[in-house]
Order: structure tokens, then C-alpha cells, then sequence
């Protein structure tokens, strides 16, 4: 008998270590998947709500720099000051007098560089003949010489910015070239009884101008789907529609934050519906967009009893912190939606496209 229980005894001791080999390979060889457990799928009824799509969001304005004017080859004194900030400059507007010679504005290809006389040749000459027929003086189709026809025309400027004993020659000096057909000038860098500048320095800069306007809230571009209110400090100041309703007059009726700067300037606004609508909150984790962007939806089910989910076509509308408000076609007064459809159904969640 005491045989046949050692027996029994080395039997187990042998079989045992076997059995948790066993197991031990089985475990490992599953996938972890398989032994994690499973995710609840977890349905909420969605909360109706009046929606007025309130959002904070932020205009930016950025503006292209304005250009330098420069000078000709002065070396005289400048004895009249005749633009001022703000003032509108074209060709023939008078800038500023040296020594008594009003120096005017001029829009061509290039600047003048040399003095022009009868019988000189170039596309500087058909330049000067353009500025001349502006200018009112030059009757002719410009062309690249300089005849007799330029020499009268010369003399009629020369008599009008004060040239004492005009000739008909060509001063480079009495024109300023503007690099645009008119500039709107920002700030004036002459003074009366001061030198006049050198050659190449700034007469004046022209005032920035708007480059760009965009609206943006903490999820990025703001889409206008609808007519808003737009408010600053509690404030009603504008009902806008379109991208294009922000404009530079709206943004004269806003006040830009302190960092702004000559580059950029900032407006900190409110948006809401005009008309507020009817919508559904739901869990954000629930709002799935199809991989083309075109559409939105929600999975759920109208009974606990439905063997699959459904997917719902959905509008966003707006959200708060975990919630998104959306609006919604079909009738969800009985569906249920799945609050995280991609941890539950994985690649499965998907919406249809349109």
C-alpha cells in the first residue's frame, strides 16, 4: 500500500509542473486583445437644447508695410512742406519746394537718371513724354524722342514748379517717383529750412495697407454657416453672414488688443446665432466625421434591443467643454447615442457618405 501511494505521489509531482507548462504556453500564445477585457458600450440619451451658438473667437487684420519714397539728387534746402500724413499722392502732386523749385510726384516705370535735351533717344524719354501727357502738357503719343514737341512741353512744367529761367531741359530733380500710380502717404521725413535728402534717402512712407482679414476661434478657422451677432465687451456691434462682412469698416467700430502691432492687430469678439436654434448635446467622443470632411454623424440605437448601431447624419453647430451641440434630420427623440463609437466599434465607425 505504501508502495502504491508513493507511486500516486511521484505521478502528481510530475504531472502538475506539466499542466502549468501548459497553461502558461496557452496564455502566452493568445493575442493580449483577447484577454483584456472587453470596452462597455455606453448609450446616453442626447439633452435638447436651445443653441446660439456662442463662440469666442478672434479677427486678425495683417497689413503689407508701406514703401519709401526717395529722392532724387538734391543738395539744397527744402523751403515748403506740401503733403501731410494721410494726404493722397499721384502724379503731379506737389511734395515739396528745394530752394523755391516745387518737386513733383511722378508715376512711371522707372526713376529719372539723367538730364534730357533735344535729340536724346530712350524709353526714359517716352517716360517723361507720359508724365508730360498726364500732366497735361504733351499732346502727342509718347515716343523715345525727344524733339521739339518734349522741349515746349518741358517748358510748360518748368513754369509751373517755378523755374526761373526755364529752358527746356530736363531736370531728373524735379520729379519724385512713385513706385504705384498713387500712395497714400503714412509719414513725412522733410522739414521746412532743413537739407533736402540726398539721393536715395526717404522723402516719405506710404500708409500700410490691409493685407487680410480672418476669423478664427480655438478650433481654427471660423466657418460662418448662418447669420451672427457679432459683440466686443457685451457690446452689439455688428450682425455678419460671410467671411467678407468682416471688413476694414467693422474693424474701425472694433478696438484692437494691446499687443497689436504694425503688422498685425487683434480683436477679441463674441459670435452668436441671430436666431438660435433647437439642437442636441451630446458627448464630443460621439460626433464622427467621414474621412473626406463631407459628412458628420452619430451612432446609436432607438431600442436596447437593435442587434447594430445606426448611423445619424448630423449638422455641428457649436459645443461646449466634452459636448458638442449638433442638429439633426432624422427624429432622435428615442435614439440613444454611443457615447465613443471608435472604441467600441473601431474601424466599423465610419459615416456614410454623402
Amino acid at each position: 500500500m505504501k508502495r502504491v501511494v508513493s507511486w500516486l505521489i511521484i505521478v502528481v509531482l510530475a504531472v502538475v509542473p506539466l499542466v502549468g507548462v501548459g497553461v502558461f504556453s496557452w496564455v502566452q500564445a493568445r493575442d493580449p486583445e483577447e484577454l483584456a477585457p472587453k470596452p462597455t458600450a455606453v448609450l446616453q440619451k442626447p439633452t435638447t437644447i436651445t443653441d446660439d451658438g456662442s463662440v469666442n473667437a478672434t479677427i486678425t487684420a495683417t497689413y503689407r508695410q508701406g514703401t519709401a519714397v526717395l529722392a532724387p539728387a538734391w543738395q539744397e534746402t527744402v523751403t515748403g512742406v506740401s503733403v501731410a500724413p494721410g494726404a493722397t499722392v499721384s502724379t503731379g502732386t506737389e511734395l515739396l519746394k528745394v530752394d523755391g523749385v516745387a518737386r513733383l510726384a511722378a508715376a512711371s516705370a522707372s526713376p529719372f537718371y539723367r538730364s534730357l535735351t533735344v535729340n536724346d533717344k530712350g524709353e526714359d524719354v517716352r517716360d517723361l513724354e507720359s508724365v508730360l501727357q498726364t500732366l497735361g502738357y504733351f499732346k502727342r503719343k509718347p515716343n523715345t524722342v525727344f524733339d521739339d514737341a518734349t522741349r515746349v512741353a518741358v517748358i510748360a512744367l518748368e513754369k509751373r514748379i517755378g523755374v526761373a529761367n526755364p529752358s527746356g531741359v530736363f531736370d531728373p530733380g524735379w520729379l519724385v517717383w512713385l513706385p504705384a500710380d498713387q500712395l497714400t502717404v503714412g509719414s513725412v521725413n522733410v522739414q521746412v529750412n532743413q537739407q533736402a535728402p540726398a539721393a536715395g534717402e526717404t522723402v516719405f512712407v506710404s500708409a500700410s495697407s490691409l493685407d487680410a482679414i480672418s476669423t478664427s476661434t480655438a478650433g481654427g478657422a471660423f466657418a460662418f454657416n448662418g447669420t451672427y451677432v457679432l459683440s466686443q465687451h457685451g457690446q452689439d456691434v455688428a450682425t455678419v453672414s460671410r467671411a467678407e462682412d468682416v471688413n476694414q469698416d467693422l474693424l474701425g467700430r472694433l478696438q484692437a488688443d494691446d499687443s497689436s502691432n504694425a503688422d498685425a492687430r487683434q480683436y477679441q469678439v463674441s459670435l452668436r446665432y441671430e436666431q438660435p436654434v433647437q439642437a442636441l448635446s451630446v458627448p464630443s467622443a460621439a460626433v464622427l466625421t467621414d474621412k473626406s470632411g463631407g459628412s458628420t454623424c452619430v451612432y446609436g440605437k432607438y431600442s436596447s434591443k437593435d442587434a447594430k448601431y445606426r448611423a445619424v447624419a448630423v449638422t455641428v453647430t457649436s459645443g461646449t467643454l466634452g459636448k458638442t451641440h449638433v442638429q439633426y434630420a432624422d427624429d432622435l427623440a428615442d435614439f440613444y447615442v454611443l457615447a465613443d463609437p471608435l472604441t467600441i466599434m473601431g474601424e466599423g465607425a465610419q459615416c456614410p457618405s454623402k
